[in-house]
């Protein structure tokens, strides 16, 4: 993908519709995220439109609707996120984000092995 796509929170929230179970028409994203959200059909429809204008998501005709498919996967999603994350907030900083999250929630034992894992892994792969 050329340009990165940032998503806001109730687009994610649609994307994460998506990326459970696609394709899936407009009536049936209403149907799933009207109850949960509270957003009516414009709304969804509106979001929808912007998603397919950012690039995230495309759709094919069929039959009497339109069917929505994601266009990035969450994976790359998420990355794109976290880097814009980390450039706009912590300058960069992989280290200040995480000293954030260690001072403001505290880490429990199993955090903090988890990112051991995370970082002996990444340490074995740059060999």
């Amino acid at each position: 993908m050329n340009r990165a796509i940032t998503l806001s929170a109730g687009e994610w929230r649609i994307m994460e519709r998506l990326w459970e179970r696609s394709p899936q028409t407009l009536t049936e994203l209403v149907r799933a995220l009207g109850p949960e959200t509270g957003w009516s059909k414009s709304t969804i429809v509106t979001m929808v439109s912007r998603l397919e204008a950012k690039g995230a998501v495309t759709y094919a005709e069929g039959g009497r609707a339109r069917q929505y498919a994601p266009a990035v996967p969450r994976e790359q999603a998420a990355l794109e996120e976290t880097e814009s994350l980390l450039r706009r907030v912590y300058r960069g900083s992989v280290g200040m984000m995480v000293n954030t999250l260690a001072d403001g929630r505290g880490l429990t034992d199993e955090d903090i092995e988890e990112l051991s894992a995370v970082l002996e892994k990444a340490r074995r792969e740059r060999k």
